[in-house]
């Protein structure tokens, strides 16, 4: 299922922050491929990242490890929506970043990320509970991407 959202101004203030979870929920069920970005057709996960900050008008990569240069560093428990969720590749003692997501709440429930995900268990554009999943082992890092 796509959703599809116009992002307008009008009588309600929109934060940047509001903006790209809008955005990027509008891509949920958009299918995983590998080296694309292509809204409403496939992505890869930071083909789908790309899209959606630069959607807002943030810098943006289309490569998961340069994201760890982008933004600032902000602890996990400090995270907040819009910002960047790191994390390294699957291969087994792996310390590179891998996989990239971005946050789109930590509060009192936990932290809930969407991402593009290659998993057969939850494939494509996903929202994905962080403590209640397999991230928090691969967990790399978080980049505070609104300045």
């Amino acid at each position: 299922m796509v959703y599809n959202y116009t992002l307008t101004q009008d009588s309600l203030s929109i934060t940047k922050s509001d903006s790209i979870v809008i955005v990027a929920k509008s891509q949920i069920g958009i299918p995983y491929k590998w080296a694309t970005s292509s809204p409403g057709v496939s992505f890869d996960c930071s083909g789908f990242t790309s899209y959606v900050y630069s959607s807002v008008g943030l810098k943006h990569s289309r490569s998961s490890k340069a994201y760890g240069q982008l933004g600032t560093p902000v602890s996990l428990k400090d995270c907040k929506k819009g910002d960047c969720i790191l994390f390294t590749g699957t291969a087994a003692g792996s310390t590179r970043i891998g996989h990239v997501g971005i946050v789109i709440s930590n509060d009192q429930n936990g932290i809930q990320f969407i991402h593009c995900s290659s998993s057969k268990k939850h494939f494509g554009v996903v929202i994905t509970d962080y403590f209640n999943s397999g991230y928090p082992k691969r967990f790399h890092s978080v980049r505070r991407m609104i300045p």
